[in-house]
């Protein structure tokens, strides 16, 4: 079966589908995409919301709940509680399938209609300000993270505590502002670091003590900018850089960004894994163009944030965790021959589907818990159910529907709302040129005669009372008592900018989520790399990078 090119009817660019995806797409019996990958990526993350939330009330039960939807949008909106509650049946608003019209339509006037849960917050302790989370204690502002306690404005932290200001963070302890770390404690301003303690301004850094402003050490302690020192001048050095200052961090921060163009970058970084390509790959097998894939995971293409015991998936994001046969499936987990749905958990054999639960053969259904032969929402008998489901496909057949996923128009959610803005930003002219929704925030312009103080020693208990201004978005934000006592105990001043600017600045830190063709800077041999040819990192092939750093 040879490869098929194709050409994007969106860009005009040319892909391939390959045999293994021919393959593959037969056992789904849907057809070859239509859209090149990066458009099918777009379409996906524009119905994900994980970080824009709004104060709202249940319409159950009228109590103030924290919400995904924006109040401007007229949906019905229920609590966890209420929405996992038997005062309400999601096949109240079923409907029958109208066969003049196409089938998004109609289900995207069953989504507006069918009530929603107001967040994906599970089993969370004093952590109500937390989205598509599992089992935190005391957090805030924590989004894609679990198993985390006292931990604030971070994005996918696991198992972390008394920490803040995290991206992809996973069992560490008194960590702030760091970036793809893993068992760190007392870590600042560090990116691809593990098993480090008491350092801050670290890259690629292992097994690092008493480590400041280093790149790619393994084993040591303390070092300043690579050179070694005695542990008193290591102590009094550092004291010089006044970390406890605003101006002493940003200072640093440039200083060592200047620093790690000096080192080798590594091309990508896969570990224990085989026959696979992309970036962030750990323990993983026959993965090709795949990004933050934690294994075991297998025989997967074109997955963004997915493993987790997963094999046989094609283009996901946000998917695994024991499942296998999923396609163009997000934020989907525990399921087996899935296609098209977002947030699908412990399901078969579903598709076209928005939040269903513990359900199987069900089509173009939304919110729906422990369902089976349902149709838009519309309970069946078995032999009723894949009639008419067999009939539905040929109808999406003839509209050009079937094998697509939910367009982005069809989106619950704002372009600027969901995570298509970090990976695919437009600005709002753009969007709305592609005829996607635009949220505008009533924002009051906001002036502020407080000072900062440059030091964390000088800040006193007031500034909780205070609407500081963020310098890059103008917006307000507060300081929480949670957040200054960590900042105290931890000698970090104040920041300037507001938390999403924050996350913002972490996720750009990160290098994107696609891969190009260069040239080891050591050996000139080919490689691919999520470095761009026009970027000035030097960056060695693994072999190189490995016999630069052991």
């Amino acid at each position: 079966m040879p490869d098929i090119q194709r050409t994007c009817k969106i860009t005009g660019k040319e892909f391939v589908v390959t045999e293994w995806e021919q393959a593959f797409l037969k056992k789904m019996e849907v057809p070859p995409p239509t859209l090149c990958i990066e458009e099918r990526h777009r379409r996906r993350f524009a119905h994900r919301n994980e970080r824009s939330i709004y104060k709202d009330k249940c319409d159950l039960t009228d109590r103030p709940i924290i919400s995904l939807y924006s109040p401007d949008k007229s949906l019905t909106v229920y609590s966890q509680d209420a929405w996992y509650g038997d005062k309400w049946d999601a096949r109240d608003y079923g409907r029958d399938f109208d066969f003049d019209r196409p089938f998004f339509e109609q289900f995207y006037e069953l989504q507006k209609a069918v009530p929603h849960m107001a967040l994906f917050n599970m089993r969370g302790q004093n952590s109500e300000y937390c989205n598509i989370t599992n089992s935190n204690k005391n957090c805030y502002l924590v989004f894609g993270g679990d198993y985390n306690e006292d931990c604030i404005y971070s994005v996918f932290n696991m198992y972390c505590k008394d920490s803040s200001d995290l991206y992809w963070v996973n069992n560490s302890e008194l960590c702030y502002d760091s970036v793809d770390c893993v068992k760190c404690y007392k870590v600042k301003y560090s990116q691809n670091s593990e098993n480090c303690s008491d350092s801050a301004f670290l890259f690629d850094c292992r097994n690092c003590e008493s480590c400041f402003g280093c790149v790619g050490l393994r084993n040591k302690k303390f070092h300043i900018f690579n050179k070694p020192y005695t542990e008193d001048e290591y102590n009094k050095k550092i004291a010089l850089y006044h970390l406890d200052t605003w101006n002493g961090v940003q200072h640093m921060k440039k200083e060592f960004d200047k620093f790690r163009l000096h080192f080798p970058h590594r091309d990508t970084t896969i570990i224990n894994s085989q026959n696979v390509s992309g970036d962030h790959i750990i323990d993983s097998k026959n993965c090709k163009d795949c990004f933050d894939m934690t294994g075991p995971a297998e025989n997967c293409k074109d997955v963004i944030f997915g493993g987790w015991n997963a094999h046989d998936m094609l283009s996901c994001n946000h998917a695994g965790f024991k499942s296998d046969l999923f396609y163009e499936m997000v934020g989907s987990i525990e399921g087996h021959h899935n296609a098209f749905c977002t947030f699908s958990w412990t399901c078969s054999d579903n598709y076209y589907c928005d939040l269903v639960l513990n359900s199987q053969d069900v089509f173009g259904c939304s919110n729906m818990n422990r369902a089976q032969y349902c149709i838009l929402n519309k309970q069946y008998s078995k032999d009723e159910y894949f009639d008419l489901r067999t009939k539905i496909v040929e109808h999406m057949k003839k509209t050009g529907e079937w094998g697509e996923f939910f367009p982005m128009k069809y989106s619950l959610y704002d372009y600027n709302e969901t995570v298509a803005q970090d990976f695919f930003p437009l600005a709002k002219t753009e969007a709305e040129s592609l005829g996607l929704r635009w949220y505008e925030k009533e924002q009051e312009q906001l002036s502020s005669n407080y000072q900062i103080a440059d030091s964390i020693h000088g800040v006193e208990d007031d500034i909780l009372s205070q609407m500081l201004v963020c310098e890059k978005s103008g917006r307000g934000y507060k300081i929480i008592p949670q957040e200054l006592k960590f900042y105290k105990q931890l000698q970090i001043p104040i920041p300037r900018f507001a938390p999403e600017i924050r996350n913002k600045m972490r996720f750009a830190a990160r290098n994107p989520r696609r891969l190009w063709d260069r040239d080891c800077a050591k050996c000139q041999a080919a490689i691919q790399t999520s470095y761009s040819p026009d970027r000035p990192e030097i960056v060695y092939c693994e072999q190189c990078y490995l016999k630069e750093v052991y």
